[in-house]
């Protein structure tokens, strides 16, 4: 990647955001568009919000922290967000109340427009829904995805609203944008260093701005899918606020993951309901593997004094899943069946299939994948409470842990002093050396 891609990249997070509303701050006043008059050293700073009403109030917080106010454009026909939302609603409010204006982030290609007459009729119309949804004047409006037309449109104001494309702004203040999601023309970060014009207008588009160095694809991707779970979770929790039934069909047996982990709750969920079932069965194989080597090197290291190292080396020379129903008794001291309440000769019909599946890519029907991914479903959440409640484990081996030593119970039974573990340990692994 080449040094100027790279900046790209880098340049849209929360961080550099901050850095450079400081940048700004230092070289210009932030003026807004009730107090237009051109003055030097005056930045006006606007946001046209294509993607996330969240990454737009993050942005707000960060611009009140650091004592500067900046115009929101919002779009009633956005197909990202929907304005008339309770949720989305209440982050508009709150970027109001610290301080920001608002103003109408026209789409006309919602309409078909033929005239300037029009435009500006179509204007006062939306501005007016603004008005009143939140119950403030907006202050301007900006056009997106304008056409040739639309840029043609070069009058003061339309609707009762100052043009952010009017011929005044467009000639008399100097333009930076990061639309697309990276610097088409100029970098901000250089133009604030330089301070050389005037004068300046700073459109941002918040959904480009992150936590971390993303791809504008990336930047959205997280948007869109952060507000699908979002949606989601209200369905669910509608459901259990009104008590009533969340008939889930198969992928309902994945309610057990939802607790542990989210985000493996969640994947798992869309590959489900996406029926990706063979990626669903693979991925379900996986966290039951790691969830058997969570337990098994939580036990080694709790009960017989191993290093975990010794542990993860010696579980990298065996198949685990093979010997399971001998190991489990061996380690943990109770019966794999009394763990995931399945039969040995079960267990290793579905792991031979999943082996196969991983190994040679040749997928299963979907009727078998669904069976396999129920089946593990009922081990993964059959284990999950053994381990959390074992006293050695104390977690349920599918969420990552910082450490695998945990606080014993001084009354146990099996905790074993440190030359007997160590006695007990290279038995086992004797044993599974000349018997794998």
């Amino acid at each position: 990647m080449s040094a100027f891609k790279l900046n790209q990249i880098e340049d849209f997070t929360t961080a550099q955001y901050v850095e450079l509303l400081r940048l700004a701050k230092l070289n210009y006043k932030f003026i807004d568009y009730r107090e237009l008059a051109f003055e030097e050293r005056g930045v006006l700073w606007r946001h046209d919000c294509d993607y996330s009403l969240n990454r737009s109030l993050r942005l707000a917080q960060l611009e009140s922290q650091e004592s500067v106010n900046s115009t929101y454009f919002l779009n009633p026909h956005c197909e990202f967000y929907n304005l008339l939302e309770k949720r989305q609603t209440e982050i508009v409010e709150k970027i109001l109340l610290l301080g920001h204006d608002i103003g109408l982030h026209f789409d006309a290609a919602y309409y078909d427009i033929e005239s300037e007459d029009q435009l500006d009729a179509l204007v006062k119309r939306e501005a007016g829904w603004l008005k009143n949804w939140f119950d403030v004047e907006p202050v301007a409006f900006s056009f997106h995805n304008p056409t040739q037309f639309l840029l043609s449109c070069e009058r003061a104001t339309y609707g009762g609203l100052i043009n952010c494309y009017s011929r005044t702004l467009k000639t008399a203040i100097p333009y930076c944008s990061d639309s697309n999601g990276y610097w088409r023309f100029r970098r901000l970060r250089e133009v604030l260093e330089s301070a050389q014009d005037p004068c300046l207008q700073v459109l941002t588009h918040p959904g480009w701005w992150q936590e971390t160095p993303l791809h504008p694809r990336e930047r959205i991707f997280r948007s869109v899918y952060g507000r699908a779970h979002s949606v989601m979770n209200h369905y669910d929790h509608g459901l259990q606020t009104h008590e009533r039934k969340n008939l889930a069909g198969p992928a309902g047996s994945l309610q057990f993951l939802k607790k542990i982990s989210i985000v493996q709750y969640q994947l798992c969920d869309f590959l489900w309901n996406s029926g990706h079932l063979n990626e669903l069965l693979l991925e379900l194989y996986r966290l039951h593997i790691r969830q058997l080597k969570s337990f098994f090197r939580a036990a080694a290291v709790n009960y017989w004094h191993v290093r975990p190292s010794d542990v993860d080396e010696f579980l990298q020379q065996i198949e685990l899943e093979r010997c399971i129903s001998q190991l489990t008794p061996a380690v943990c001291d109770v019966a794999w069946d009394v763990i995931t309440s399945t039969s040995d000769i079960e267990y290793q019909r579905w792991s031979q299939i999943c082996r196969t599946l991983f190994r040679q890519g040749h997928d299963v029907s979907s009727d078998i994948a669904e069976e396999g991914c129920l089946y593990f479903c009922k081990i993964l959440a059959s284990a999950a409470v053994w381990g959390g409640a074992e006293d050695a484990i104390f977690n349920e081996g599918i969420s990552v842990i910082e450490s695998v030593e945990m606080p014993l119970n001084t009354k146990t039974r099996r905790q074993t002093s440190p030359l007997l573990g160590s006695q007990k340990w290279r038995a086992l692994k004797q044993k599974f050396a000349t018997d794998p």
